[in-house]
């Protein structure tokens, strides 16, 4: 018999169409349940890392379960936004972001809503070699120079660095290149790089930054 080829391997899927929040938003802080139905991760199997954007917290780390569900139980409040993005070995989906929204409070997926003439890439996940470096291209096709204050680590808590570090302008109808680093001393394997917009209109660009395991 000839040998059969072997199935495509495919990224995994986050349908945030099967993703919820209960808890109660009355409270300053405290923990809701991001819940994912079954078929919420094709394929099911791997866990969900789920970070709040707006706390310096430890991911959530929660196992998807056989039908593709899972539950992660993470400290949030109204207004904050989290990040999910499934891991399956060296293989990780596109993040997603959902804000807490409401009461009862509810999990709403964030669009681009200002400056949609600034873009950068990648747009929202870099992988980086150990002792390795990426370049993240931030493109400005707006009509005036867009401000952006000094690149942060959310915790700087793993290797990484970047550079510039600090505040820089991209001219209208230019490129920047901002530079990520893994070759520091800290011990966790990612983190999260804001880019903050500080003119023509306020904003974030927010980029997972990962090792491989």
């Amino acid at each position: 018999m000839s040998p059969q080829p072997s199935p495509p391997v495919h990224d995994p899927f986050l349908d945030t169409g099967l993703v919820g929040v209960s808890g109660d938003p009355q409270v300053l802080r405290q923990q809701v349940f991001l819940k994912g139905e079954p078929g919420a991760v094709e394929p099911a199997e791997g866990v969900v890392v789920v970070t709040n954007l707006d706390s310096a917290d430890a991911p959530v780390i929660a196992e998807i379960n056989r039908d593709g569900s899972f539950v992660a139980a993470v400290d949030a409040s109204t207004d904050q936004v989290l990040r999910i993005q499934v891991k399956q070995g060296e293989r990780r989906s596109e993040p997603v972001d959902l804000q807490l929204t409401g009461e009862p409070i509810e999990a709403t997926r964030t669009m681009l809503a200002h400056l949609p003439c600034l873009t950068i890439e990648p747009a929202a996940w870099v992988s980086i070699e150990a002792a390795g470096a990426s370049d993240v291209v931030v493109r400005n096709t707006c009509a005036e120079g867009v401000s952006i204050g000094a690149p942060r680590l959310r915790r700087g808590a793993g290797p990484f660095g970047v550079s510039p570090a600090e505040a820089f302008v991209v001219p209208a109808g230019e490129s920047a290149a901002v530079t990520v680093r893994a070759d520091g001393e800290g011990v966790e394997r990612e983190d999260v790089l804001f880019l903050e917009v500080t003119a023509p209109e306020p904003g974030r660009r927010v980029l997972t930054l990962t090792l491989p395991d």
